[in-house]
């Protein structure tokens, strides 16, 4: 017998879209603080933090309970013993919320965007990023814009755990110092001894080797042997150009999240006359 063909129109599936791109080849890693200097970057920063004084103070909105009434006699609860009367709430000064001291703010760089603009415009000196800050991704790039500005950087555990409080903030991702600051310029002389060197071997490689050429090119401009050291020159480049280890380029393919709701679009029509 011939098998039943269900009735109904056949409909395609939804395509779904996504992005592809190509990795890194350059291995991105961070060199954490651990031991005898993480204890000691973490008591330098909250000693010096609660020495200024430097808090945000964040007030909390207070919603006003009205009056409930009783359901036998109608009338209001009685009021708490604890609530103070209007005329003494009055005479007290108001708490204005924000950081206590602005003017110190301004020589800090709190948080990772915060950070990263001013890495790119070059005005801090140091920089602390925190060990928990998950997705790694998301503090990666400030160890290519430490690297390519000479600028001190590490990572550091439980950096949120220790500064927030005192701060007054819910979490410390990243710290800057900016160069103009006077306030902490001991504390950075102290600190950046006991960070480790960044490993960006294709930035600081070149680096070094752009300011050395200068050096050489600058003292034989009047010697004889140009030819020859040219020619070594361009013999060290090429192997410190390959003393980088490259990783093998994958494709990635970024698909939109299916659990998402999406709201669908609504189709705009033309009022009828």
């Amino acid at each position: 017998m011939a098998a039943q063909v269900g009735k109904g129109s056949i409909r395609k599936s939804k395509q779904i879209q996504s992005k592809t791109s190509l990795n890194s080849p350059f291995e991105k890693l961070w060199t954490p603080v651990v031991g005898q200097d993480m204890q000691f970057i973490l008591k330098t920063l909250t000693e010096k933090f609660t020495q200024v004084g430097l808090k945000k103070i964040e007030i909390k909105k207070k919603f006003l309970k009205k009056g409930k009434k009783s359901k036998k006699d109608g009338t209001d609860e009685v009021p708490d013993p604890g609530e103070r009367p209007e005329g003494e709430n009055a005479q007290e000064e108001p708490v204005k919320g924000g950081w206590t001291l602005n003017e110190i703010r301004k020589h800090l760089a709190i948080g990772i965007n915060e950070v990263t603009r001013a890495l790119e415009k070059n005005e801090v000196n140091l920089v602390i990023v925190c060990k928990s800050a998950k997705p790694q991704m998301i503090t990666q790039h400030i160890t290519e814009l430490s690297a390519s500005r000479g600028v001190t950087a590490c990572q550091l555990p439980r950096l949120s755990e220790n500064v927030a409080p005192v701060l007054g903030l819910k979490s410390v991702l990243a710290l800057g110092f900016k160069r103009t600051s006077d306030i902490f310029q001991e504390e950075v002389r102290a600190i950046t001894p006991r960070v480790p060197p960044l490993k960006v071997p294709w930035l600081t490689d070149m680096a070094e080797n752009a300011k050395e050429n200068k050096g050489e090119e600058e003292k034989s401009v009047d010697d004889n042997t140009n030819s020859a050291t040219s020619r070594k020159r361009k013999h060290s480049q090429t192997n410190d150009a390959g003393g980088v280890q490259l990783q093998s380029l994958k494709v990635k393919k970024i698909v939109p999240n299916p659990n998402k709701k999406r709201k669908p679009k609504v189709k705009k029509t033309a009022n009828k006359k």
